[in-house]
């Protein structure tokens, strides 16, 4: 794992090509290095989290603010041990403990709007959060119509499991209810998609 010091943060959240990054052209990096900087990250997944753990250890003196409306992070990498009895669900579970004491800024809601020009972040409570630099680390949704006829509804019975969480509880539990002999049937996404050997650890673990 790389560890960056405070230049090289400085010089990462200057660039558009490695973040995705709203930023303003007005500031320069000399400017942003000198100054208290406030980087502003939506999303407290993976992605987010670690990026904003990143960030205020190698510049301490950054105003780090994390914006994820969930107070628990459920990953789906792993789901596959858990799906195959070889973890717990609890192992799956990720809080914002351990940022927080970091001194990352955490606000459990979500971003509705943001204002690239004035460099706000609107929350659906209307609070209006203002940045140096901004990351989107939104994450990934399901398309459900990519499916004729699958809904939310029907993903309470015939589950997904592609995000973590209940959805992954809920598999595990089908699965368990299952006599030997009947049938497990997968629709795998058309490439390209996030995590290409996914449906296929999936179908050993459900084979295991």
């Amino acid at each position: 794992m790389t560890n960056y010091d405070r230049r090289q943060v400085t010089k990462l959240l200057g660039s558009a090509t490695g973040l995705a990054l709203v930023s303003s052209t007005n500031v320069s990096n000399f400017a942003f290095a000198k100054g208290k900087a406030k980087v502003v990250v939506i999303g407290g997944g993976a992605g987010g989290a670690t990026l904003a753990n990143k960030v205020k250890a190698a510049a301490p003196d950054f105003e780090v603010t994390l914006i994820e409306p969930k107070t628990i992070y459920a990953s789906c990498f792993f789901s596959n041990l858990y799906i195959g009895g070889l973890r717990s669900f609890e192992s799956l579970q990720h809080g914002y403990d351990g940022l927080i004491k970091l001194g990352v800024n955490l606000i459990h809601e979500k971003a509705s709007d943001v204002d690239s020009s004035k460099k706000t972040v609107t929350l659906e409570s209307g609070k209006v959060i203002a940045y140096d630099r901004l990351v989107l680390s939104p994450g990934i949704d399901i398309n459900y119509a990519s499916i004729e006829g699958y809904s939310i509804e029907a993903s309470q019975v015939m589950p997904h499991a592609w995000q973590g969480g209940p959805q992954t509880q809920l598999l595990r539990k089908k699965l368990e209810a299952l006599n030997n002999g009947e049938t497990v049937v997968m629709a795998i996404p058309k490439n390209p998609y996030r995590c290409p050997p996914g449906p296929y650890e999936r179908a050993c673990m459900i084979a295991h």
